[in-house]
């Protein structure tokens, strides 16, 4: 039996592990930033997400709505505010400059 399902999961398994890596690696990079920037990283992940949702159904409208409020809302200001605070850091200065300016 066991054989059998790790016959049926090996085509996957390349695909599982950097998928764990992955995961692992962004862990990694979140606990090196410090928090504020972690903070808006986070944050600013899931408004971008939310901002690329689509729905027809009235009531998913109303949902991604009240997410990309939750999310977006405040969010290019803690943007411009971190890439002054952190104008000297190449490194985190790339990883702001991945984000639109403005998005509100």
């Amino acid at each position: 039996m066991i054989f059998f399902v790790v016959r049926q999961l090996a085509p996957a398994l390349p695909l599982l592990a950097l998928l764990v890596l992955g995961m692992e690696a962004g862990s990694a990079l979140a606990a090196k930033l410090p928090e504020d920037v972690a903070h808006f990283v986070k944050r600013r992940d899931l408004c971008d997400h939310f901002r690329g949702e689509e729905s027809d159904d009235p009531q998913q409208k109303v949902y991604i709505a009240g997410k990309q409020l939750k999310y977006c809302k405040g969010t290019d200001a803690q943007l411009n505010k971190l890439r002054v605070r952190y104008q000297h850091n190449g490194r985190l200065r790339r990883l702001l400059g991945r984000y639109e300016t403005r998005i509100e």
